[in-house]
């Protein structure tokens, strides 16, 4: 009987050292670049044999071949969301590999926010949501991640998540800006990005750039307080809308995407008087300001209020190309949704047509202004402005 033990204990032991025989060729073959030959090991593998002692190994070399961490090919949604599940059981199983296991990660989670993101551009933005659920629960301390199931959850009105994800950022006082560190090469002569500051004006101070500055992306905070007072009151706590918009105006009281959405703020509150004050008052005279709102809505979709912005943009800025291309784009869109009217997207079609012609004769070189406007003239007809502008190609 001893024997018999002896021979069986032999044999487990065996097939552990095997086991990590294959992991070690699975990990050389990922780290070299030969996915082919790490799905050929891992096809020879019994999963369901594979010890407890090896198991977050293994699933953390079947996650890296999953979504080729190589960059050779694209995974599917199927399979970087099988990756993602299993880094969660390599991690509850204990393994990490360091700076590697860092890149694995990221690899993944690029992969799928670019599949969110494209699922949002194809009006899949339930499907999108799921996505970007799961990636903020893996990071609950990531505010953009969270930012983004907020306006995703609102969009499509599941607003009890909105709210819960809109209310955790206004707690911890985000506000979405970031700044981009920007010196022009000697050697290009174009403006670059520096991840950092310090690693800017290292590169200046050695004498490779030149003319440093610093970009701030919009604050969200407008949007973020808005959305988060409309879904109190949705709710049926008006105290509560209330008292988060008074905290808003103490705790940002120099945000001007906020003071621009003040007087909004106050009809959802039905302060009358103070919406009358508000809508009377132009505190803010910086057209950027409004162009970065416009943006801001033109990425979320909500075009009414992105016209809304770049019409006062340029109010301020009559001449200024960008919010003329970009409201031109708005109109366009707008015009294009289905619960627009035939009628008000032909007025909408007419409105870009004049937009972008502002725009032409600002910049007469860029060719997509050119085709753009050739495509409306033809849709209205206008076979003057065609011809003219058909010559300029």
């Amino acid at each position: 009987m001893k024997i018999r033990l002896t021979i069986l204990f032999l044999a487990i032991a065996t097939f552990s050292f095997a086991q990590k025989k294959e992991l070690k060729k699975i990990e050389r073959a990922v780290q070299s670049g030969d996915i082919t030959k790490a799905v050929d090991i891992f096809n020879s593998i019994d999963e369901s044999n594979v010890e407890q002692e090896y198991l977050g190994q293994y699933n953390f070399y079947k996650a890296a071949v999953l979504i080729d961490v190589t960059g050779k090919n694209t995974a599917t949604m199927e399979n970087a969301m099988l990756a993602y599940d299993l880094m969660q059981k390599s991690r509850e199983a204990g393994f990490d590999n360091g700076s590697y296991t860092s890149q694995v990660n990221e690899f993944i989670n690029q992969r799928l926010m670019a599949i969110a993101n494209q699922q949002v551009q194809e009006s899949k933005t339930a499907e999108a949501l799921i996505i970007v659920e799961k990636l903020a629960d893996n990071e609950p301390d990531n505010l953009n991640m969270t930012y983004n199931v907020a306006n995703l959850s609102y969009q499509i009105s599941e607003f009890g998540k909105a709210k819960v994800a809109y209310q955790k950022l206004f707690d911890n006082e985000f506000t979405g800006s970031t700044i981009t560190y920007k010196a022009v090469s000697k050697a290009t002569n174009q403006e670059e990005a520096f991840p950092s500051k310090e690693l800017r004006d290292i590169s200046v101070s050695r004498g490779m750039h030149i003319t440093p500055s610093e970009v701030a992306s919009p604050s969200l905070v407008g949007e973020i307080v808005t959305n988060l007072v409309w879904l109190h009151k949705e709710s049926g706590d008006m105290d509560k809308a209330r008292s988060t918009f008074e905290e808003a105006l103490q705790k940002f009281s120099n945000d001007e995407s906020l003071l621009v959405r003040k007087a909004e703020n106050y009809l959802i509150l039905n302060m009358m008087e103070e919406y009358k004050a508000a809508s009377e008052s132009n505190d803010v005279k910086d057209p950027k300001v409004y162009q970065n709102l416009g943006l801001v809505a033109v990425q979320a979709k909500d075009y009414s209020n992105a016209i809304n912005y770049y019409e006062t943009a340029l109010s301020l800025e009559p001449n200024d190309y960008n919010s003329l291309i970009n409201i031109s784009i708005a109109y366009i869109q707008k015009g294009n949704l289905e619960e627009t009217s035939d009628d008000d997207q032909l007025a909408l079609y007419r409105k870009s047509i004049d937009t972008y012609e502002r725009a032409h004769a600002l910049k007469p070189e860029n060719k997509d202004i050119i085709t753009t406007l050739i495509g409306l003239y033809k849709y209205f007809k206008m076979e003057d402005k065609l011809q003219k502008m058909e010559n300029k190609l």
